[in-house]
């Protein structure tokens, strides 16, 4: 059976998802907080893009131990996919090409949770290896920021809806998986 491949995302209400670490801070709560960890804890793998490598690599090691979600980030393998980074300096990382993705798909067990990476989610989504978004929806409008899918070229992609609640503070919490329609 393959693994699962699962992304999340933070969102503004006008739909930036660049950069969240700048914006999304006053909507956080414990139910959110809670959230977050238990999509990272049932995870077997992290999967991230360059960019939002660069950013958990440069903060998470730092965290130590006493903060739970940091203790598990930095000990779960990781994944970064990427042409130009060939060094990884975050402990438990190894460097993957797109192309690599099905494959690895294919191996081993449990679920594989991609953190932010709009462009890898895109990407996921367009070569239908990814099974399911979510997405944490905050109560802001920020007006400019690389908005979810304003760059993606892929195919048409079909979602059901799943779950939808909102958590405190007002952040709607939105799961979706691909839909398979009979044409």
């Amino acid at each position: 059976m393959a693994r699962t491949i699962t992304a999340e995302l933070f969102a503004s209400l006008d739909l930036v998802v660049e950069a969240p670490e700048t914006w999304h801070f006053d909507w956080v709560s414990d139910e959110m907080l809670a959230e977050v960890a238990q999509e990272q804890g049932e995870a077997s793998a992290l999967l991230l893009g360059r960019r939002t490598y660069e950013v958990f690599a440069g903060s998470w090691p730092d965290r130590g131990d006493e903060v739970p979600l940091a203790r598990r980030l930095n000990a779960m393998p990781k994944t970064v996919v990427s042409s130009s980074l060939h060094a990884p300096t975050w402990h438990n990382t190894e460097v993957a090409r797109f192309g690599d993705l099905a494959a690895m798909k294919e191996r081993g067990e449990g679920r594989i949770t991609v953190a932010g990476s709009i462009r890898l989610v895109e990407s996921l989504i367009a070569a239908g290896l990814l099974d399911e978004l979510r997405i944490l929806t905050h109560p802001a409008i920020l007006g400019s920021g690389r908005r979810l899918f304003d760059t993606y070229t892929g195919p048409r992609v079909d979602l059901d809806l799943v779950e939808a609640r909102t958590l405190e503070r007002g952040v709607q919490l939105t799961i979706h998986r691909p839909t398979t329609r009979n044409e």
